[in-house]
């Protein structure tokens, strides 16, 4: 299959690039053809339509970043796409699975919630085997416990899916977009996993090699291939543009949409995007303003949305080695198709039930079990479900998490106020 294609429409494009990979074309002709995004295309998501600024000027969708690096023909574009924010979403995910019946390489057996391999040779099999992809956008992963020395131990295991036992963790979880990092943390990965210290590009580029040699199932990388993806990704500036009923998000001196935040810089600080749209004759900017002023204070609860994601105009946190517990691997909020693992401190016997180690498999330090790291927030709209896990279908869930588990309180009012700024971003 030999196309020739000269980019002219970002939708287009995008199209003939999947086009291309679902129906099995070899991913190295893609490099062929003339393949890019321009900077600030809209894509629809729920809410309106984010976007994307380059910093190298249009997005080149025939990089390294979208070649397959291994041997099953996964490439890091496999799971995260222009569409989805630089993530992957279930209701694309299902659409993959209908047009190539569960053989596109997203996929793969390293993900599935079986290890029975028969099991997956048929349509109905996989359907089955790829129901935590299909049905929440989450990749399995986990592997051994952290080597000693190590604060707790695994002292009983209730998995689903049969998959764990008290040697093996495994962990269900959504794919971290790839954008917005010259504002974000250096950490990698809901857990750190893949840091190197405060050296983000350095934990960026581990991220990538593990990644061609893990889920991509590939030889070691070159550099210089490395090079290339961490260079793209360290470009994509990613977020919501249009917002149905307001309109642009960068309108009346509002700072939203991604073109305005590549220009911003990192710190510490408040929201500010909307400030100018405080009393706007726009009942919806207006509310939109009344949100982000929600997002920024303390709440009647005691805590701040602010206090976590207080990277200006990103929602990161600036400390590079800060991780947080906010109840999502909390047996409290387990759905049943979760695991369930009992940790015990050595020194006590105190014991705690949760779904995921997060952190503390990274470190094996007690206090970092349950603990994941503060994504950025602009684009939320483009890439539900949210939560390292998933659990919270929409932003409005995610606010009721936050009432239930951290004892914010909002009004119904309030809740839709903040709903509606989080979309905007």
């Amino acid at each position: 299959m030999k196309v020739t294609f000269k980019q002219t429409h970002a939708a287009a494009a995008v199209a003939l690039f999947f086009a291309l990979v679902s129906t099995g074309t070899p991913v190295p002709a893609l490099q062929e053809q003339e393949l890019s995004i321009d900077n600030n295309q809209p894509f629809r998501n729920a809410a309106g339509h984010a976007a994307t600024f380059s910093t190298q000027g249009i997005i080149d969708l025939t990089g390294e970043y979208f070649q397959a690096q291994g041997t099953n023909g996964r490439s890091c574009a496999t799971c995260h796409i222009p569409q989805d924010a630089w993530s992957i979403n279930p209701a694309t995910i299902q659409r993959l699975f209908d047009d190539t019946g569960g053989t596109h390489p997203i996929f793969n057996p390293l993900d599935a919630n079986t290890n029975n391999l028969a099991a997956l040779s048929t349509v109905e099999g996989r359907e089955a085997g790829y129901s935590m992809l299909l049905s929440r956008g989450v990749f399995r992963r986990g592997g051994l416990l952290k080597a000693e020395p190590r604060e707790w131990d695994l002292v009983g295991v209730d998995d689903p899916h049969g998959l764990a036992d008290l040697t093996r963790l495994v962990h269900w979880r959504r794919v971290m977009p790839t954008i917005n990092f010259p504002l974000g943390s250096a950490a990698v990965n809901w857990d750190g996993g893949n840091s190197v210290g405060t050296d983000q590009r350095a934990g960026l580029e581990n991220q990538a090699r593990r990644n061609v040699t893990g889920a991509q199932q590939g030889p070691a990388a070159p550099d210089p291939v490395i090079a290339n993806i961490v260079d793209f990704e360290h470009s994509l500036f990613t977020a919501q543009l249009i917002v149905l009923g307001v309109g642009r998000l960068d309108d009346e001196g509002a700072r939203g949409g991604p073109q305005a935040l590549s220009s911003m810089q990192k710190g510490a600080g408040r929201f500010d995007l909307f400030d100018a749209w405080a009393g706007n004759d726009n009942p919806r900017r207006a509310q939109i303003a009344r949100g982000q002023a929600l997002f920024n204070e303390v709440n009647p609860g005691g805590r701040s949305c602010n206090a976590c994601h207080n990277s200006a105009n990103n929602g990161t946190n600036t400390n590079d080695l800060l991780f947080f517990d906010i109840g999502t691997a909390s047996a409290a909020a387990r759905t049943p198709d979760l695991p369930l693992y009992t940790f015990q401190r050595r020194t006590t016997g105190e014991q705690r039930l949760l779904t995921d180690a997060g952190r503390g498999n990274i470190t094996g330090l007690w206090n970092d079990l349950g603990r994941f790291k503060t994504p950025t927030l602009r684009a939320l709209s483009a890439r539900a479900p949210y939560f390292h896990n998933g659990i919270a279908t929409t932003l409005e869930d995610v606010i009721r998490h936050y009432e239930v588990h951290l004892g914010f309180i909002f009004t119904d009012q309030q809740r839709a106020d903040l709903a509606a700024f989080l979309k905007a971003l």
